[in-house]
């Protein structure tokens, strides 16, 4: 979560920030200023991270870093689509090459899975790219025994499902991150209140459809967009539970 809250910083302060330099093994200095900062020159700069990051061979945390830098990039450019694929090659990346990596993958493919909800026109694909990567990271939390964001990811396939109408797997989600939150019981309960809200609906699915509550219309995915006053607060938020590391752990 760190790298998202240095960008934005520097996006406001335009101060010099590190740029790794491919070939020399070294950082070198550039200005945001330099690159002006518009959408145009972040989705530019993504590129460039991205070029650099593909070119080198084996495993690099600096390589992992360029993907991750690149991600950041095109989040701050509005381009959730390509930030969304760069995350999922991120975390194709590190599995590529140790397990050891595995929970740093997890959260990459829980930051793909948000990018694609942020997109308005989300394409088939996208939609089952976003189910992939939920699933996915959820199954890795769990290998490693990171039971919270685990049921983070448990949580965001439950409203994922409600929305693709999916009740008896939003259910299933649901009440596995209530087990997962385990202890964490204002979390715990909210998971097993919205459990039962679901049992409600597919106890009785007829009547809701004949009143038509069911099936369910309202995407009340909150769309990210650069003119919002708060915008840089709701792209830290955005990606704040999807670290490791948690603030209540």
């Amino acid at each position: 979560m760190g790298m998202v809250a240095s960008l934005l910083r520097r996006y406001a302060s335009a101060k010099p920030i590190a740029r790794y330099e491919e070939g020399t093994g070294e950082y070198k200095v550039m200005s945001f200023k330099e690159e002006r900062l518009g959408p145009a020159d972040l989705d530019a700069r993504g590129d460039r991270c991205m070029s650099t990051a593909r070119r080198r061979r084996g495993w690099s945390f600096a390589v992992s870093w360029g993907f991750e830098e690149a991600a950041y990039s095109y989040v701050l450019a509005e381009n959730w689509r390509k930030a969304a694929l760069v995350f999922s090659e991120q975390a194709a990346y590190d599995l590529q090459f140790s397990d050891e990596r595995e929970l740093n993958a997890a959260s990459a493919l829980l930051r793909s899975a948000r990018c694609y909800m942020q997109i308005e026109d989300k394409e088939e694909g996208e939609v089952a790219a976003t189910k992939h990567a939920l699933e996915k990271a959820v199954a890795l939390l769990v290998k490693k025994n990171h039971l919270c964001l685990a049921a983070t990811g448990c949580v965001e396939l439950a409203q994922f499902y409600m929305l693709h109408q999916q009740l008896q797997n939003a259910l299933d989600s649901y009440e596995q991150a209530a087990d997962y939150y385990g202890a964490y019981r204002r979390a715990n309960r909210y998971c097993r209140f919205k459990a039962n809200m679901v049992r409600f609906m597919l106890a009785n699915e007829e009547m809701l459809r004949v009143n038509g509550v069911l099936p369910i219309k309202d995407d009340k995915t909150r769309f990210i967009k650069s003119s919002d006053p708060d915008w840089r607060t709701q792209v830290r938020e955005l990606f704040m539970s999807t670290s490791v590391i948690q603030s209540w752990m």
